[in-house]
């Protein structure tokens, strides 16, 4: 279960002496959720990530608590949005016994598309995998997106999907053929996603 451990400030202060800003932080997307990731290796230690906001001066745990770390320490932030800057703090049980606080870190959460997707092989040819990724929380309703291949003259060659679909990644297996059976010659071609959470175009390119 998550832990609903609240440290106040005053608590963070008693800590400040042992909290260093060590490390760097990086931030990605997995499945549009973004990952909030300690550089470095910490094999074999426990760790659970804090973070606050200007807002929320509290620092509420956002992971489970003690989390073994089997190399580099990271936590998917579900609450965090877009544009927002939160404070990030690791606190590290190492091996042998050993405390380890590092941060407050304060990370500006990147904005994302809310729809994307990329082919595999491109460019290639015959069948194709399409990686679709919708932004959001799991549990979160699925939405209806019309995915589809054009031309360069903008004329539509096949619908791959339409429908709803459910947040995070979709595998979409594509035989490389249009919508009446034939296989897509070399040359240059759009794939194009639509929705009303926003679109996507990505470049197809076919080779014989």
């Amino acid at each position: 279960m998550r832990s609903s451990i609240a440290l106040s400030i005053a608590t963070l202060a008693l800590l400040a002496g042992l909290a260093v800003a060590g490390p760097e932080v990086t931030v990605t997307y997995r499945s549009g959720v973004p990952v909030i990731q300690l550089a470095g290796s910490f094999a074999g230690s426990s760790y659970t990530v804090y973070r606050a906001t200007s807002g929320e001066p509290e620092y509420r745990a956002i992971s489970d608590v003690e989390i073994l770390c089997i190399g580099e320490c990271s936590v998917a932030d579900y609450e965090a949005l877009p544009g927002r800057t939160y404070f990030y703090r690791f606190d590290l049980a190492m091996p042998g016994g050993r405390y380890q606080s590092f941060g407050p870190y304060a990370v500006t959460i990147p904005r994302e598309q809310p729809l994307t997707a990329r082919i595999a092989p491109n460019p290639g040819r015959g069948p194709a995998t399409i990686s679709v990724t919708l932004a959001g929380r799991p549990g979160d309703p699925p939405v209806d997106v019309e995915i589809a291949l054009f031309d360069v003259q903008g004329r539509a060659l096949r619908t791959l999907h339409r429908g709803p679909l459910a947040r995070g990644t979709t595998t979409l297996e594509w035989n490389g053929r249009d919508g009446d059976g034939r296989a897509l010659g070399s040359g240059l071609y759009f794939l194009r996603l639509r929705s009303a959470a926003g679109g996507f175009t990505a470049r197809l390119i076919r080779t014989r």
